[in-house]
């Protein structure tokens, strides 16, 4: 699942401050596509590599748990990020059921698949790893096609986003150098998702190209293959993908009950 997928799940399952959830939904994003290394990008969507050892994926990607406990304590109008940080990983949230979506597409996986190997410049091995991520931007492409009302939200979130707050937040409740998770935060929100890419399939693969240049593979996206695979993906999931998404939200959703304020 992708950024407007998670950002569904999360506000469909959580109660309260959307904004705040959206941003948590997002945040675990940095992992593994900054952390593998990706500095300041540059202005063809190439990223540079500098050393990165500021979150690990237990921590950050499966450790709500620890930065709710800490908001609660000091920031408790803020908990819905914790909760939205939570919403995205497997032990609580949407990631849990990621691989489920791979039943939808049926016999076409082994052809999609060798397309991702194509559109991505990798090998197969890593082209199957890489299958969950095009089925998730086939999802966004149909939420931007049917959900313009979430979409302007997230569109809005991106936009009007505190990376300075954010930031100091993680930093403290995760007991982290403030100016390491700012640097992140900042990639995150102003280089690796820009607002004006959730309008179309071309936007959702310049979004790609950006994230999975950070990957260790370094991966090298072409853009037209990769549109026209997310396009293929949104097709082939066109009669699930709402059912799929409404029961992952479910799930979640009693997942969250230990936590509702």
């Amino acid at each position: 699942m992708k950024i407007l997928g998670h950002a569904y799940v999360s506000t469909r399952a959580i109660k309260g401050n959307k904004r705040q959830l959206i941003i948590g939904s997002i945040l675990p994003e940095m992992l593994p596509y900054i952390s593998s290394g990706m500095g300041n990008i540059e202005a063809n969507g190439v990223p540079k590599y500098v050393p990165n050892d500021v979150f690990g994926y237990k921590e950050l990607h499966e450790g709500g748990e620890r930065w709710l406990k800490y908001l609660n304590a000091y920031h408790p109008e803020k908990r819905n990020l914790a909760l939205g940080l939570m919403s995205h990983g497997v032990k609580f949230g949407a990631d849990k059921f990621a691989k489920e979506l791979e039943s939808y597409v049926g016999e076409e996986k082994r052809k999609i698949i060798k397309k991702i190997k194509k559109a991505d410049s990798i090998n197969l091995k890593f082209a199957q790893v890489r299958l969950h991520n095009f089925l998730g931007l086939g999802i966004d492409w149909l939420l931007i096609q049917n959900e313009q009302n979430l979409v302007k939200k997230v569109q809005e979130t991106l936009n009007e986003v505190d990376t300075t707050e954010v930031s100091l937040l993680l930093a403290q409740g995760f007991n982290k150098k403030r100016s390491k998770v700012k640097a992140m935060v900042k990639i995150l929100f102003k280089k690796i998702y820009r607002s004006e890419d959730l309008n179309s399939a071309k936007g959702l693969a310049r979004i790609w190209l950006r994230q999975a240049s950070g990957l260790p593979e370094k991966d090298k996206v072409d853009l037209q293959k990769a549109e026209k695979l997310i396009q293929e993906c949104a097709k082939l999931l066109k009669k699930d993908w709402q059912g799929y998404l409404e029961a992952v939200s479910l799930k979640v959703k009693s997942n969250f009950q230990p936590f509702s304020s």
